[in-house]
C-alpha cells in the first residue's frame, strides 16, 4: 500500500538524516574511541552500494512524478518555461540516466548488512523497490484526484530533496559519485514541494496502491461469533469470483440466515447492532424472493456455493453466547457491509452483461395434445429487458451501502512531520549515538 511503502522510505531517510561523521560510520578513522575498522578500497565499495540503494529510491521518485502529473514533452524546454513538477522530472531524469552505479541487486535488497548506516539504506532501498507496485494500482493520474496527485508529487520532491542533503554528506567517501546536476535538481525539488497547491494535502491517498491478493483463512474454525466471522471472510474472498446464478443465489439466502440468527443473538448485547442487522435480513428476504427465477450458467459454481453452505450452518448452529463482545460485533458488520458491497457489483454486472436471465412464461394454445395438461412454456429473457423486476431496484436502494467518505491514516500526517523535521534540521544536532 502506498502509505505503508512510502512511510518506511521516510522512516529510513529520516534516519540517514539525523547521522553525521559518515566516514566513521562506514569504519573509517575518527574519534580514539572509534578505531578504524576498514580500508579505503572497502569503504569505496560500500561507497558504491550506497550508491546503488540510492539510485533505486531516485527512480522511485521519477515513477511517482510521472504517474501522477500530466504527460508532456519536454524536449525543447527550459527550466524557465517548465512547471515545477516538469522541472523535477527533468532534472531526476538526468540525474538517473548520468548515474554508473546501476540499479540494486536483488540479492541486496534481502540481505542484511553489516553497518547500519547502510543497512538503513538498504532498508530505503527495499521500501522505494516495493512502492513501484503501487504505480500500477491506483497511484497514478487517471485513478487519482488532483490534490492526490499533488500530493504523491510533493511526497517525491521531499524524498528527493533527501537525497540531494545527503549527497552533499556523502561527499567524502573514496570514489563517491555525485549526482549530476545536485543543485539544480535540490532546487527543483525544493521549488516543487513548495508550489502553490501542493501546501494543501490529501493523505488519503496513503490508503490506495497494491495490496497483497486476499485468501481463505484455514485456520479452525473458532466457537461462538468467531466462527461466523472468519466464514464471512472466507465467502468474501470466494466472492472475487463471479458466481453462477445459482451459487448466487445460496449466497443471499446464506446471508438472510446469518443476518436473522446474529440479529438475535445480538438484541440484547448491542440493539442497534441487532436493529441494523434485522433489517439487512428484510433486504435479503427481498433479494431472495426476487431472484427464484433467475437463471445463468456462466461463472463459478463451487467456492462461492461451498462457503456460502458453511455459514449458513454455522449461523444456524450459533448458540446464545451471552460473553459476545463488541469488537466481534464490530468486525462482522464491516464485513456485512463489504459482503454487501461486493453482492451489487455481482448482481448489477450479471444483469447489465446478460449473464442472469429471467425464467418468463409465455402463453401457449395448442389443440395437437391428448393430454388434459399442457405444460407452460418457458423461455429465458434479459432482466433489463421488458421483463423488468424488482431486483435491480432493490439492489440499488437498499442492498448497495451508503458510501462513506475515506479517511486519512491517522499517523499519514505525522510520518511526513517528521521527515519535514529530519529535512530541515539545522547544525547544532548531533544525531543518535555513533554505533558500529
Amino acid at each position: 500500500m502506498y502509505g505503508e511503502n512510502t512511510a518506511l522510505l521516510r522512516t529510513a531517510l529520516t534516519t540517514l538524516l539525523r547521522q553525521h561523521r559518515v566516514q566513521q560510520r562506514l569504519g573509517g578513522k575518527g574519534i580514539h574511541t572509534v578505531p578504524e575498522t576498514t580500508t579505503v578500497a572497502e569503504r569505496e565499495e560500500l561507497g558504491h552500494q550506497i550508491a546503488r540503494f540510492r539510485h533505486t529510491v531516485l527512480v522511485w521518485c521519477l515513477q511517482a512524478a510521472n504517474a501522477t502529473s500530466p504527460s508532456t514533452d519536454l524536449e525543447g524546454s527550459s527550466h524557465r518555461t517548465r512547471r515545477p513538477v516538469e522541472e523535477l522530472r527533468s532534472r531526476l531524469a538526468v540525474a538517473i540516466e548520468a548515474s554508473s552505479s546501476g540499479p540494486t541487486f536483488l540479492d541486496e535488497l534481502t540481505t542484511p548488512q553489516r553497518f547500519p548506516i547502510v543497512e538503513t539504506w538498504r532498508l530505503a532501498a527495499r521500501a522505494a523497490a516495493l512502492g513501484e507496485h503501487d504505480f500500477g494500482a491506483g497511484i497514478d493520474y487517471a485513478a487519482l484526484s488532483d490534490d492526490q496527485c499533488r500530493t504523491v508529487v510533493k511526497d517525491a520532491a521531499e524524498i528527493a530533496r533527501a537525497l540531494t542533503a545527503l549527497d552533499r554528506r556523502y561527499e567524502g567517501i573514496p570514489g563517491w559519485e555525485k549526482l549530476k546536476g545536485q543543485n539544480r535538481l535540490g532546487q527543483a525539488a525544493e521549488a516543487c514541494a513548495a508550489a502553490p497547491g501542493y501546501d494543501e494535502p490529501n493523505y488519503t491517498v496513503d490508503l490506495r496502491g497494491w495490496r497483497p491478493p486476499a485468501k481463505l483463512t484455514l485456520d479452525p474454525v473458532l466457537p461462538g461469533l468467531g466462527g461466523i466471522v472468519q466464514c464471512e471472510y472466507n465467502l468474501l474472498v470466494a466472492l472475487k469470483h463471479f458466481p453462477n446464478a445459482h451459487s448466487m443465489r445460496m449466497v443471499l439466502a446464506s446471508q438472510l440466515i446469518v443476518s436473522r440468527e446474529t440479529a438475535t443473538r445480538a438484541r440484547d448485547v448491542d440493539p442497534e447492532f441487532a436493529a441494523k442487522w434485522r433489517q439487512r435480513a428484510e433486504t435479503y428476504a427481498s433479494l431472495v424472493q426476487e431472484t427464484r427465477d433467475v437463471r445463468g450458467l456462466l461463472g463459478d459454481a463451487g467456492a462461492t456455493a461451498a462457503q456460502a453452505a458453511t455459514v449458513a450452518a454455522r449461523a444456524q448452529s450459533l448458540a446464545l453466547d451471552p460473553a459476545i463482545d463488541s469488537k466481534s460485533l464490530r468486525q462482522l458488520d464491516r464485513l456485512f457491509s463489504r459482503i454487501d458491497a461486493r453482492l451489487a457489483e455481482v448482481i448489477e454486472h450479471g444483469v447489465s452483461q446478460r449473464l442472469y436471465l429471467r425464467r418468463v412464461t409465455l402463453p401457449r394454445l395448442t389443440d395437437q395434445s391428448e393430454s388434459l395438461i399442457h405444460p407452460a412454456r418457458t423461455r429465458y429473457a434479459p432482466i433489463d429487458s421488458q421483463t423488468q423486476t424488482a431486483l435491480v431496484l432493490v439492489v440499488r436502494s437498499r442492498l448497495r451501502p451508503s458510501p462513506e467518505p475515506p479517511c486519512a491514516p491517522e499517523d499519514a500526517a505525522r510520518s511526513r512531520s517528521v521527515f519535514e523535521a529530519a529535512l530541515n534540521h539545522r547544525p547544532g544536532d548531533s544525531g543518535p549515538a555513533l554505533s558500529m
